[in-house]
């Protein structure tokens, strides 16, 4: 396996990033371990969250977060430009997926740092816990044509909250479509309510960024969503599991 250090990340490219927990614990089946590592998401990318910050308040900021609204300033100590551009996310009960572009130079791995640790920091206060929380080394697969976007981007924002609605749908198919499409669009804790519906989040790039990678008139597109969904759930769109498992 090649060392993160070893790895260099080019610019303007896109990366599929996997978290997992360590010994496949559920860090993400509370709510408000979700938000804050929401919270940490937005704030890891241009600093750090102020210090002695009270649960309700994170809760809140990362609910304001999702919506698309202002946090207050002094939640956040800001440090440096956005490390990374957040182009899709979810958090599947004991990992998470990640599709970034590196805005600064090492912004990958600065960003993960920052994420990983933030995150860990707190659960484990909480949980009163001291050992790692995820594993080492974190994935990572270049995304390096349309056709491994369109289907990492199925994969992320689809399969993955589906793992959340409705465990072991993959092997024994969806009990309601109906039901599934509409938890989609109202799972917070995944960008596929900004990239195929209504919310436009704070987390998520600017859509001048988006469409540099899904293609111009992307947003105008997302009445679209249901076929999109549908195919994939249907299969019409090849799956290639090597497009999305570890390359790095």
């Amino acid at each position: 396996m090649v060392s993160r250090k070893d790895i260099i990340f080019e610019k303007l490219m896109p990366y599929h990033i996997i978290i997992r927990a360590i010994d496949g614990r559920n860090v993400f089946d509370d709510e408000i371990d979700c938000y804050r590592f929401i919270f940490q998401m937005f704030v890891g990318n241009v600093g750090s969250p102020a210090f002695n910050l009270h649960r309700k308040d994170v809760v809140k900021a990362a609910k304001a977060l999702l919506m698309g609204e202002e946090i207050p300033e002094k939640l956040i100590v800001a440090e440096h430009q956005p490390l990374v551009h957040l182009l899709s996310f979810v958090l599947v009960v004991n990992h998470s997926h990640l599709v970034l572009v590196p805005n600064t130079e090492n912004g990958i791995p600065k960003y993960i740092q920052k994420l990983k640790g933030g995150f860990a920091k707190y659960y484990n206060l909480k949980h009163d816990r001291r050992s790692n929380l995820f594993e080492r080394p974190y994935k990572i697969v270049p995304i390096q044509n349309n056709f491994q976007a369109d289907a990492i981007l199925g994969y992320v924002n689809i399969k993955n909250p589906l793992d959340v609605y409705q465990p072991l749908w993959r092997e024994n198919g969806l009990k309601n479509e109906k039901e599934a499409l509409n938890f989609l669009r109202e799972y917070q804790f995944s960008s596929f309510p900004d990239l195929f519906w209504k919310r436009k989040s704070r987390i998520l790039a600017p859509a001048s960024v988006q469409e540099m990678y899904f293609g111009e008139g992307f947003e105008s597109n997302r009445t679209n969503y249901e076929n999109f969904v549908r195919d994939y759930l249907q299969q019409k769109l090849i799956s290639n599991q090597h497009l999305f498992l570890e390359e790095y």
